[in-house]
């Protein structure tokens, strides 16, 4: 019998209708790791410039900033900061090399350097900056944060939570410190230390953080701990289902789509509408045909020329596919060969007659639709 494999699925999106399955590789284990500290996917590391320096530091005094002129050094800083968050890091380069001649000890400004030198491929001047940063300013938590980015980009695990540890006791409240500190453990093939702190992480959010599941699952799935990676990401999807569509294309899940327990998760939606919800079903004699029939299409072109509000990335199995928005729409195949759309929307989203209007347009486009291509196909024209 040949190996089952991980039951596929795409993003489509309007209107667009062709297959097209979005996948954004992540080389590089700490990327994926170390998603607390809002890290682009290089093996550089990059923080976010506005994550870095978005108001008041905790764990630090708080710094009297000079009024923001045209000529003030903190108006280039600012500008510096803007330019690195628009991904422009040569332009950025500019202004803090210009403020560093100015003021060659502000430990903000080798900071954002830093960045900058690691977003241009030049990790060793960013390390540089970085490591002199913190000479001149120990308290700055970001620094520490990016430094223990870029000891797990260098496999320095030790160093990692050497950096991480100073920046949890720089400010023990911030949740991504269990995050943080749990992944590079887990590197070091420290389980049960990394499970408790995982443990810490999603408990500050009552267990109810579908994006902190997924990411604890990721760290897992990365580390070859399959259970405890279906487990979490099991977690996150029955909080937010939108996340298996995510997994399915997401990299660091591709070690584990050969095991039964993560394909039969994959394959399933357990999904049930609230009580008081709204919800409606009808049947087409065109079939869903695994998502290759007329009435997927069909279904696309009526929202998207009805103006129904949803969201483009559309999850498309062999059994069925899902659209999100206002309405939860599910197309399937039927009996006897036909197709089947279930629609549903929570009471507070629609009023009565917004939900009667929506389900009616939405039925009518359908078929209205799916009978004007059954007559193009028996009557083409010369």
């Amino acid at each position: 019998m040949p190996r089952e494999t991980l039951p596929s699925a795409t993003f489509r999106r309007v209107p667009r209708i062709a297959s097209e399955a979005v996948s954004r590789s992540t080389p590089g284990i700490a990327s994926a790791l170390v998603l607390g500290l809002v890290l682009a996917p290089l093996l550089g590391l990059l923080v976010s410039p506005e994550a870095a320096f978005a108001g008041k530091k905790k764990g630090r005094k708080a710094k009297q900033e000079a009024p923001v002129t045209d000529a003030s050094p903190s108006a280039s800083l600012a500008e510096a900061r803007e330019l690195l968050d628009a991904e422009r890091p040569g332009e950025a380069m500019q202004h803090l090399d210009a403020h560093l001649d100015r003021d060659p000890k502000n430990a903000e400004a080798l900071l954002l350097r830093s960045t900058a030198h690691i977003m241009l491929g030049d990790f060793e001047a960013g390390r540089s900056d970085l490591e002199r940063a913190l000479e001149l300013d120990p308290q700055e938590r970001q620094a520490w944060l990016n430094l223990g980015a870029m000891e797990i980009a260098e496999q320095k695990w030790d160093a990692a939570l050497d950096a991480f540890g100073k920046a949890e006791a720089l400010d023990p409240d911030a949740p991504e410190n269990h995050l943080n500190i749990g992944a590079v453990l887990l590197l070091k093939g420290e389980l049960k230390p990394a499970s408790d702190r995982f443990a810490a992480y999603l408990g500050r959010s009552g267990g109810k953080n579908s994006q902190g599941y997924y990411l604890v699952a990721t760290n897992y799935a990365l580390a070859g701990y399959a259970a405890l990676a279906v487990e979490h990401l099991k977690q996150a999807i029955s909080l937010e289902e939108r996340l298996r569509l995510q997994a399915r294309t997401d990299p660091n899940f591709r070690g584990l789509r050969d095991r039964p327990e993560l394909q039969r998760l994959m394959s399933t939606d357990n999904w049930r509408p609230k009580p008081g919800a709204y919800t409606a079903a009808r049947t087409f004699d065109q079939g869903y045909e695994k998502g290759q029939g007329p009435l997927l299409k069909a279904v696309l072109d009526t929202l998207q020329l009805g103006a129904i509000p949803f969201d483009s990335r559309v999850e498309v199995t062999s059994e069925w596919a899902l659209i999100w928005g206002e309405m939860r729409i599910k197309v399937t195949q039927g009996e006897e060969g036909r197709g089947r759309v279930e629609v549903s929307a929570e009471a507070d989203q629609l009023t009565p007659t917004e939900w009667r209007e929506r389900v009616q347009t939405l039925f009518e486009g359908i078929q209205r639709r799916l009978v004007v291509r059954e007559l193009k196909r028996v009557s083409p024209s010369d």
